[in-house]
């Protein structure tokens, strides 16, 4: 599937389609779309990418944010669903196209969810409560 988005350099919020492995089979990757959310800084220390997985299948679950072709300047075929629990490093040499650009307030709700899925939550004891 060819893009008819023209090559632009890979940002934060930029959307692009990535072969990875399958996680009950790693031996075989597959072709998917993800999202950069690596800064410019951490994308310019290596060959990485820190993304997150886009899925057509919308769950609606926690730490879940639906995209939407208007969304995106670019590619986007049809209302998508960023897992932003999921994140993961991706080489650059498993990055085969540019699909498109997400815009910046969608950007910032998808680390916002990440850093949410991620946070250190304390638990509070019967001890907490009563001080």
């Amino acid at each position: 599937m060819q893009s008819n988005t023209p090559k632009i350099e890979l940002v934060q919020g930029s959307i692009v389609w990535a072969f990875y492995p399958l996680t009950d089979k790693i031996d075989k990757a597959k072709r998917r779309p993800v999202l950069i959310v690596s800064n410019g800084l951490s994308n310019s220390l290596d060959s990485d990418y820190i993304v997150l997985p886009i899925t057509r299948v919308v769950r609606l679950e926690l730490f879940s944010l639906i995209i939407e072709p208007r969304d995106v300047e670019g590619d986007l075929p049809i209302s998508s669903e960023l897992r932003c629990n999921k994140p993961f490093t991706l080489r650059s040499n498993l990055i085969a196209e540019t699909i498109g650009v997400l815009n910046q307030k969608r950007v910032e709700l998808a680390i916002q969810l990440m850093y949410e899925a991620i946070a250190i939550v304390r638990e509070q004891s019967a001890n907490d409560v009563s001080q």
